[in-house]
């Protein structure tokens, strides 16, 4: 007499597989949506980190010298770096030395309705520099541009207010409402 396995047997072998394959099909769809979120994720970073970076290569090719007949200098930043107000958000205003050398340029950086906009004008190697014209969105969805400047001794100051000491540190805080990358 042979022995083999019972219709039953067999059933319930193919049921269990089916059930083992359920959930591996399932464990599989939340593997592949975390990947997609991480993917989301690590793209707005990368635009964080892209923006960031920008204006703090910005800021540290900004002029620093005392422009001439400046004696008395009553200005919290240095001469390179402006700030001002623009329909109620900072207006980040920067002349700095451009990476080739010898030329300057204008570099302006303004909150807009879609976000964080910098604005580049043609080197010049003279005062007047050009205004800046050519735009790039850098961090879509940005809401807010905040700046403050610290000064020894005395603590956080608003860069618009004037002030006799120079700062010797600038905070540059930007929010952003999440944004849905295609």
């Amino acid at each position: 007499r042979q022995r083999g396995f019972t219709l039953i047997e067999v059933l319930i072998a193919i049921a269990l597989m089916a059930l083992v394959s359920l959930l591996s099909w399932r464990g599989l769809e939340q593997v592949s949506s975390a990947r997609a979120w991480l993917d989301d994720q690590t793209q707005e970073q990368a635009v964080v980190l892209r923006t960031l970076g920008q204006l703090e290569r910005d800021l540290n090719r900004a002029y620093t010298g005392v422009p001439a007949g400046a004696a008395g200098d009553n200005t919290l930043l240095p001469a390179g770096i402006h700030v001002a107000q623009a329909a109620g958000a900072a207006l980040l205003d920067i002349v700095r030395a451009t990476p080739e050398g010898g030329l300057w340029q204008r570099i302006t950086w303004r909150l807009r309705p879609d976000g964080l906009w910098r604005y580049s004008g043609a080197a010049a190697a003279r005062y007047p520099l050009p205004e800046p014209a050519e735009g790039a969105l850098v961090m879509p969805g940005a809401t807010a541009l905040a700046l403050r400047a610290w000064v020894p001794g005395r603590g956080w100051r608003d860069p618009l207010q004037p002030e006799t000491t120079r700062a010797s540190g600038l905070e540059v805080a930007v929010e952003r409402r999440l944004v849905v990358l295609p």
